[in-house]
């Protein structure tokens, strides 16, 4: 009786691991939704834009972006964690998928639990810079300013965890300043107030930062770079600068249902590392500011999981963050 059970369970296995392997093999089948947890017309929209176009290709089957925004990315995210787990549905996360379970109240879903990684994208540089009136010409005078008047001076605060927020929180605790966040839903929102100089200090996507930079309504500080960048190659790092504690690199990766069959996830990062090695996909990367991800594993992409949550947690502890 037990061998026959025991037979019975073996060939249950194999016929479940058959099928998910043919299941593999013609995935997809349909098409398949990136769930970008951020406003339409943002970087991060923008990004998953790119790469879908070049995966539908490659894949033979449709890739759409569909941004979810709210929470400060929570509501597309739980919307992932939340779908079947068959590879038609993807996440493209950021930096803040590891720190706004921590700041927001009433998370349901756990970063590293939840998902499974598929593919690293890029990174994205931020950009400190202040309104062409500001008489600080680099960070050290800014910082100097700062700690001339404390609490007079403030920043743009695009979203409670982002990587925007934490590099100008973290340049706070390293540099000794106290400027004031003062809060908009999205970068975008904020500008205008920076660039009339109501708003002393922002760090900035690349991207976003570029035409003010070029126009000369904005003056560039410092780079969040672990390098100088060709597009504004006289800025210095944040390391250059003199503040390489302060340093918090954004990045980017699709991810996807915590139960998702291993088969698929090799299917997709085979296809997303296809994209991301392409020139021209590279390149009008480039453009936004965001530098494609050298070829990696989905291993390796749950280990930076574990490691930027893990990070975090203790990081978030000592800035002293108000839970949102």
């Amino acid at each position: 009786m037990i061998l026959r059970t025991l037979f019975h369970m073996a060939v249950a296995l194999a016929l479940g691991a058959h099928a998910a392997l043919a299941g593999a093999q013609s995935y997809p089948t349909s098409t398949v939704t990136m769930v970008a947890p951020y406003p339409a017309g943002g970087t991060p929209d923008l990004v998953g834009r790119i790469i879908a176009e070049k995966v539908s290709t490659i894949l033979g089957a449709t890739v759409i972006v569909e941004p979810k925004p709210g929470g400060n990315g929570v509501i597309g995210t739980s919307s992932v964690a939340n779908a079947a787990p068959n590879g038609y549905t993807w996440l493209l996360a950021t930096l803040s998928h590891v720190t706004s379970p921590i700041l927001v109240k009433g998370v349901s879903w756990d970063p590293v639990g939840s998902f499974r990684g598929v593919v690293q994208i890029a990174t994205a540089p931020v950009v400190a810079v202040v309104p062409s009136s500001s008489p600080a010409n680099t960070l050290r005078q800014f910082v100097d300013l700062a700690k001339k008047e404390p609490g007079k001076l403030n920043y743009l605060m695009p979203g409670v965890g982002t990587s925007m927020h934490l590099n100008t929180e973290m340049l706070k605790l390293t540099a000794g300043i106290d400027i004031v966040a003062i809060t908009y839903r999205g970068t975008p929102l904020g500008l205008p107030g920076l660039l009339s100089g109501d708003l002393s200090f922002a760090m900035l996507p690349l991207s976003t930062a570029l035409p003010y930079l070029k126009n000369g309504k904005l003056k560039a500080l410092a780079i969040v770079s672990p390098n100088r960048v060709g597009e504004i190659p006289d800025v210095p790092t944040l390391t250059e600068a003199g503040f390489p504690e302060a340093q918090v690199l954004s990045w980017y990766a699709v991810l996807v249902p915590a139960k998702t069959p291993k088969a698929i996830i090799a299917k997709a990062n085979e296809a997303l590392s296809q994209a991301l090695a392409d020139p021209d996909v590279r390149r009008r990367l480039q453009v936004l500011g965001v530098y494609a991800a050298e070829p990696n594993t989905a291993e390796e992409t749950d280990a930076m999981l574990r490691n930027e949550a893990s990070r975090w947690s203790k990081t978030l502890k000592q800035l002293k963050i108000d839970v949102q």
